[in-house]
């Protein structure tokens, strides 16, 4: 709905580059979430999976509108030099504690194949400076994300605070 608002007021190439530029929150958890997953460079179903639960409990999503979150987000980070816009956004727009849940959710992909590979730890450990975010705030989401999957389950039921 803000694309097409974004597109009526500036024209549409401009709102197409602005919305590169500046993605939704939505997109932004999204991709972080899918390149968590490719870190290891096996995209394991149990990752799937889990993304899929995650952007549907935290944005309160049905499954259809799921899948196409994910396809509009892996269109843009194909689109994209790098991880930049979406980090910014979520570097700009999050409190501390909003990266710090989006980092227990990153670390429940990372973990969701029951094997943490050095190319996870190295992508997880970057990704504290792409959020600005410091190494005890990554280190307590580790321990937060292990705990919540130690119970059974994704941890917190609620969406995720929007920025505003």
């Amino acid at each position: 709905m803000l694309d097409r608002f974004k597109a009526l007021l500036l024209g549409g190439d401009h709102a197409h580059r602005l919305t590169e530029e500046h993605p939704e929150p939505d997109v932004a958890v999204c991709a972080l979430l899918l390149e968590a997953a490719e870190a290891d460079q096996d995209f394991a179903p149990e990752e799937r999976w889990l993304i899929v639960e995650q952007l549907r409990r935290r944005f309160a999503l049905d499954r259809p509108q799921v899948e196409a979150l994910i396809a509009e987000t892996q269109r843009r980070r194909a689109a994209a030099a790098d991880l930049w816009p979406f980090t910014h956004a979520i570097r700009k727009a999050y409190s501390p504690e909003q990266k710090q849940e989006l980092l227990v959710l990153v670390w429940q992909v990372l973990l969701a194949d029951q094997h943490l590979d050095a190319r996870e730890e190295q992508w997880a450990g970057r990704l504290t400076e792409m959020l600005a975010v410091n190494h005890s705030l990554l280190m307590e989401a580790k321990r937060l994300a292990r705990q919540s999957m130690s119970g059974g389950g994704l941890g917190p039921k609620d969406p995720v605070p929007q920025p505003g």
